[in-house]
């Protein structure tokens, strides 16, 4: 009778240490990000950052999820923790180079993931159509994080160099021009 009320006990603590976990990943409203989503949504919407680790893309190859409910999407994006340091990290680099002088792939990703949830939560669910969409906004998103035009124009024309063929073949499609 013992063991199983300390096999019981140890179990509720597991349940403990995993609720809490799951509890420490959810974070906060991203201000920054959620206004820029916001502006492109044309809506009012959150942005927030989720995991633990500084990754760019998580275990089933996302670095974003945007859900809905029926043909509309609600209105809070999640964005992988790595996506949302890198977005940061730029915001606050002192862009020396035309293209930033480190990571420019990881930083056309970021740039990427965050417009292309912000297609999402504007009401456009099709993958293809939405990361067409999200292409065309890189280089809004990367002024509102500091770039100059020359810089915004620089990484809007890399990530649609770069970024396209190291997607899924559901996010591209013959009707997107590049």
């Amino acid at each position: 009778m013992r063991w199983i009320a300390y096999g019981l006990l140890a179990l509720l603590g597991a349940l403990t240490v995993l609720l809490h976990h799951g509890a420490a990943t959810a974070k906060t409203a991203d201000p920054q990000l959620s206004a820029i989503a916001s502006e492109l949504a044309g809506r009012q919407v959150t942005i927030r950052c989720e995991g633990l680790s500084g990754a760019l893309i998580g275990a089933r190859g996302e670095s974003g999820r945007t859900e809905f409910i029926g043909d509309k999407p609600v209105s809070v994006s999640y964005l992988r923790e790595g996506i949302c340091q890198t977005l940061h990290a730029y915001a606050r680099s002192h862009k020396d180079c035309l293209l930033p002088c480190r990571r420019p792939l990881d930083v056309a990703w970021s740039l990427n993931t965050l417009a292309h949830e912000s297609v999402h939560l504007a009401g456009i669910r099709n993958e293809a159509r939405t990361e067409c969409a999200a292409l065309r906004v890189i280089g809004f998103v990367a002024r509102n994080l500091g770039a100059s035009p020359a810089q915004a124009d620089a990484l809007a024309a890399y990530s649609i160099t770069e970024l396209p063929r190291r997607m899924p073949p559901e996010y591209s499609s013959a009707a997107c021009p590049s």
